[in-house]
This record gives C-alpha cells, structure tokens and sequence, in this order.
C-alpha cells in the first residue's frame, strides 16, 4: 500500500507546516526556561582553525593547500554560501537549549560551527562518531545538531524551491529553446533512488524495488540550469515512474489546467506547440510531458534532442547525489518519516549553491549514472493529444534543420 499524502510527499503544503510551526512555539517557551537555567558558557568562534587541526591533510591527500578551496572541499559551498546559509537558520538555532550543544572543551557550539557539522554530514555521508571525531563533539551531538538544521532549513530555505512566476519560466522557455531547438519547453522531469537497509519489521514488497534494494523514490523537474523546481519524495521504491507522477501535485495541477497553461507557441507551419517538460521512456507520453518515441519507430531526430534536453535533469541528480553523499550511500535504518526532509534540504542546498552564483565542482558529480543498476521501463502510455504534440515537434526539427 502507498503511504497517505504527506507533508514529506508534497513539498511544503501549507497546512502541515503551520503545524510544525505551531509545535515549535510550544517547544521555544521551554526552551527559554532551559536557557534561563543554564550555566555561562564561552562561545565556540574558532572552530574552523580547530578543525584544521583536527584533520590535517594526508600524505597523498586531496585536501586542497589554498584555504577557501580547502572549506569548500569539506563542504561542498563556498565560505560566501556558507554565510548565507547561517544567516537563514541563525535564528532557529540561537533559540535552541545548550543542552547537549557544548564542545568537550565546555564551549557552547556556535551557530557557524553548527552548520559546519550539519553540512559535513550531508556532504560526506560519513558516520556521526567520524563526523562528531573531526569536530571534537560527540555522536549524539551530531544528530541533535544535523535535525536542528534540517528542521530549520526545511522551514527558512523554501523560497528557494518553487515554480517559477511568469517572467522566469519565460527565461527557462528561452534557455531551453536556444539550446535544444524546443520552444516552450519549460524543464525535465527525472526520479531517482535513496537505497536503505530496514530492519525486519519495517521491510515490506512496497519499499522493495525492482532491483531487490528498498529504498524511497525522488522525483524532481528541473530548469535550464539543473535548479529542482518541484520535488517528490516519501513514496516507497517498489512504486512505478508513472503512478510516482499520478500521485505528485504537479501531475494533479497540470491535469486540471492549473500548470504548463501558458499560451502555446505557433510555429511556420501553424502548428501549436503547448506548454511542456520532457521525461525518460519510463514516463508517460502527455500533453504536457514528452518522452522519446520507440527506437522502432522513430522517424526523425527528435531523439537526439530529446535526450541532450532531459540530460539536465540527469546531470541535477548527479550533482545532488554527488554533493550531499549522504543521499548516495545505503542509509542504515533511517527513519522514513524524516528521510523525505533530509532529501528536501539536500535539494534546496544544491539551488541555494546556484542562485548564489556558486559552483558545483566537475569532480563532485557523480562519474556514472545517478540511479547506477537501474534500467528504465519503458511506459507504454501514450496520450492521442500527446502523440500529436511530439509529431509537431519531430517536425519542427526536421524543418529548421
């Protein structure tokens, strides 16, 4: 059975975060009072010279010498990005207890110092001891710290991940079209998988998937510049690419006529082209979703546009699995109720590193396919409306070629 519709299913429904925003009042008021009754502490401000110490480069190591390449090579952000980050969490983790927050040293763990733990987690997806070990705190810090974060980046990062306003997907249409011939293609539509282990209880056919792995499934569509404009995730990995989609918000708001409805572009030959995203031959063929026509049948090269278009959206899941390891190493019995914000703030990471004109390194991304061992099934689907809408485009391309 699919699990019901949740906040970690449809990214940030208004309703389920005024309920975490409400518990978190409750949770603050206590907070106070355990601040009031806590013994003075000094802040713990160096904390990027003291880890230095702690993990000096090796003999043979890639560690970089130069100090702003070494931050990032930990991090995977830029100091500038660091400091952003910290500024949009700054509050929620000043008003935490200090509780289980000091350094072994007796220092209260800066707000800095608790971003660098929670982003060397992600980023290396090494275990809390070995991340907690080149911090000098312990493991149950490390997970206090992290879902502080988490929490808080779920809450304060959100703007960075929505659909865009008119002008903007404009901007994504031009993009698309002057480098893929596609007009009106407004993004890419991609899934992949977070492999775990569960324990014996928890292991079901519905979390089982076609590679005998359970693991939770990760839709995402992505524009020009491989930014996660809407994600989907909770649902259980033994769930087909095409029923993932019918259960997403996206489907739903495009079926209705409440997204992809902008007005459609009239090319030479009078014919429409509507506004639409390309997927793989694991998804449907829509109106507004174009996948590639059977190797049998194809007649044109629509092809080998199709596929330079969609690898966006491949090239963002490489990115994100290649940045935030976290998400692209066997999670060890995460809790599946909280994974889906792990991989929300994984992505909102991977579009705050791009709006701040950071960069992604060549060498983070992963060297193979995202979803290695995978292979796509193809989806027998096939809108009439949708055929006709590929025919107009693989004739387009035949005419301005």
């Amino acid at each position: 059975m699919a699990p019901k519709k949740s906040k970690q299913q449809e990214l940030f429904t208004p309703k389920k975060m005024k309920l975490k925003k409400d518990s978190k009042k409750k949770k603050l008021k206590k907070k106070k009072i355990s601040n009031a009754a806590a013994p003075a502490a000094t802040v713990d401000s160096d904390w990027w010279i003291s880890f230095c110490e702690k993990n000096p480069p090796l003999p043979g190591s890639m560690v970089p010498e130069d100090e702003e390449q070494g931050f990032k090579y930990f991090f995977h952000v830029s100091k500038k990005t660091f400091e952003y980050i910290c500024s949009l969490v700054r509050e929620d983790l000043i008003s935490q207890p200090p509780a289980g927050l000091i350094n072994i040293e007796g220092r209260l763990l800066s707000v800095e110092k608790q971003v660098a733990i929670a982003l060397r987690r992600l980023a290396s997806g090494e275990s809390q001891v070995s991340v907690g070990a080149s911090f000098g705190v312990g493991q149950s810090t490390v997970s206090q710290v992290t879902w502080r974060f988490i929490e808080a980046m779920e809450e304060r990062g959100r703007h960075h991940l929505k659909w865009p306003d008119d002008n903007n997907l404009q901007s994504v249409k031009n993009e698309f079209e002057k480098t893929f011939n596609l007009p009106n293609c407004c993004g890419a539509i991609d899934a992949t998988h977070i492999i775990m282990t569960l324990p014996a209880v928890q292991t079901s056919d519905d979390w089982c998937d076609q590679v005998k792995n359970y693991s939770m499934l990760v839709q995402g569509i992505v524009d020009d510049k491989s930014r996660f404009l809407d994600i989907v995730t909770g649902w259980p990995g033994g769930m087909t690419i095409p029923k993932l989609l019918k259960f997403s918000g996206f489907y739903k708001l495009c079926e209705s006529g409440e997204r992809l409805n902008g007005n459609p572009v009239i090319l030479s030959n009078e014919m429409e082209i509507r506004e639409f995203i390309v997927g793989g031959a694991n998804y449907p063929l829509l109106p507004w979703l174009i996948t590639p026509y059977n190797e049998s049948d194809e007649v044109s090269g629509l092809n080998a546009v199709h596929e330079a278009a969609r690898s966006v959206a491949v090239r963002a899941f490489s990115q994100l699995k290649g940045s935030w390891r976290i998400l692209n190493k066997v999670m060890w019995r995460p809790d599946k109720k909280k994974l889906p914000s792990i991989i929300v703030v994984c992505c909102l990471l991977h579009n705050i590193i791009i709006d701040c004109g950071d960069c992604i390194e060549p060498d983070v991304s992963l060297s193979g396919h995202h979803d290695s061992g995978y292979v796509e099934q193809w989806c027998k689907q096939a809108d009439p409306v949708g055929r006709k809408m590929r025919e107009n485009l693989a004739a387009h391309l035949e005419h301005i070629k």
